[in-house]
């Protein structure tokens, strides 16, 4: 089936532009770019309607794949709209009937929506499905089930409640697009399912081609523009760089990979394998980046100078270099986070008896001394009181979209369960009985 289509007329292309484009994108749709002199506004049209220098959350709203946020208190309020929290989502409407909110920081689906590989092993799925396409799904079922949306948001302000009986965590939301228009919601249980960050490249010189250039997720889409005149460059070992070189290379485009390490060391034995039988892909092995410059010509973008002193002159650049938590502002509110080194910014959130993880580490944790935090305690929840946690923000959590998305099923049980020993909950903040499963 073939993906709907939209366009962006515009001036000249620019970072925002972009922004929009892949936002569309990873909503499956495909994007045509008008670049019109005359043009004085962006106009993005889906559909027969275009919409005037919109926001990404007016975009969303014009898609119709999403049901729009409708009140100021939840049941539920998901934190991230990858696999993990779609997942909780769907099984919070289905089976649990909670009144639920995703808030998504750019397109539903998350980081996962970004992957380029085909996932072989998805339980039902025996020919495989992208990884693209399993979210788009996640997404219309979420919606199919009734779970709002908040999309383009992000979280700025988090204070969650102390008390098992009567939870009311407070959640504030901005739009980067309207930063003075802040959305403020409460919740009876809130699920953190933010995933991880892109890690970007540290070198200054780098920061003027983001999304003009340098990008840090590589899109299908991205593949259908490039020819065999083209050189993309990709730099990092694991297996999305792998991946997203492949991907290039079949579309005949030459590819060099610029890898820290070696081309074996973080990357599974059949990516790597491909690689190496792919003579399309230039494996540069021990080296970094060191400085970005723009190029000129029309499969010139940028030239790229590494500390091994080559240089390469590239239409793009794609850095795919790990991830990240970005937990300050969930530590900061009071959840409890694991460090796995002590020199790391940011922690994944501990959930369960990894509570006490540094405690039992120690060898000093008193199952006494905590004996009131042991009862309460579920394998996905926090240190919080109705605030679980599911995802690759989750310490221990695997980075597999199957392991996330059965992560988010296990916190709706959590939920469900936490629910049952505190069936006030639900009729203390939305102002409507409890189901009747709950004080069963």
């Amino acid at each position: 089936m073939p993906k709907p289509t939209a366009t962006i007329t515009v001036n000249a292309k620019d970072k925002k532009v972009e922004r929009i484009k892949r936002f569309l994108e990873l909503s499956d749709y495909e994007v045509k770019v008008i670049v019109d002199p005359k043009a004085t506004d962006t106009l993005v049209t889906v559909g027969t309607t275009p919409l005037k220098n919109p926001t990404l959350a007016q975009i969303a709203a014009a898609l119709d794949l999403l049901l729009p946020r409708k009140r100021s208190a939840y049941d539920l309020v998901v934190i991230g709209g990858g696999p993990a929290g779609l997942a909780a989502a769907i099984n919070a409407r289905s089976l649990y009937d909670l009144t639920t909110l995703v808030i998504e920081q750019y397109a539903p689906g998350g980081t996962a929506a970004t992957a380029v590989n085909q996932i072989d092993n998805y339980l039902g799925f025996d020919e495989g499905i992208a990884a693209e396409d399993l979210c788009h799904r996640a997404v219309l079922q979420a919606k199919k089930f009734g779970a709002e949306w908040l999309p383009s948001y992000s979280v700025s302000a988090f204070k969650p409640s102390d008390d098992p009986k009567t939870t009311k965590h407070e959640i504030t939301a901005t739009n980067p697009d309207d930063p003075n228009a802040p959305v403020s919601v409460t919740a009876s249980l809130v699920l953190l399912a933010t995933g991880l960050v892109p890690r970007k490249l540290t070198q200054p010189t780098a920061a003027a081609f983001e999304d003009e250039g340098v990008y840090y997720y590589a899109l299908p889409a991205d593949a259908e523009g490039v020819t065999a005149k083209d050189t993309i460059l990709v730099i990092g070992g694991g297996d999305s760089a792998g991946r997203a070189a492949l991907m290039f290379s079949a579309k005949g485009a030459k590819v060099v990979m610029l890898i820290r390490k070696t081309l074996t060391t973080d990357m599974l034995k059949v990516i790597s394998d491909q690689i190496t039988a792919d003579k399309n892909i230039t494996v540069v092995e021990g080296t970094e980046a060191k400085e970005f410059k723009a190029a000129t010509g029309p499969n010139a973008k940028l030239t790229v100078t590494t500390t091994k002193s080559a240089s390469y002159t590239v239409a793009a650049v794609y850095a795919l270099i790990s991830a990240d938590p970005r937990t300050k502002w969930i530590e900061d509110a009071g959840i409890t986070v694991v460090r796995k080194d002590p020199a790391d910014p940011a922690g994944l959130v501990a959930t369960g008896l990894d509570i006490f993880y540094d405690d039992i580490r120690n060898g000093t944790f008193d199952s006494k001394k905590h004996a009131n935090e042991l009862k309460h305690l579920t394998d996905m929840g926090t240190n919080k009181p109705g605030v679980f946690a599911a995802g690759d923000v989750r310490f221990r959590a695997e980075r597999r979209i199957a392991t996330a998305a059965g992560e988010g099923t296990e916190a709706a049980l959590s939920m469900h369960n936490f629910l049952k020993a505190n069936p006030k909950v639900l009729d203390a903040e939305v102002g409507r009985a409890a189901p009747a499963y709950y004080l069963a």
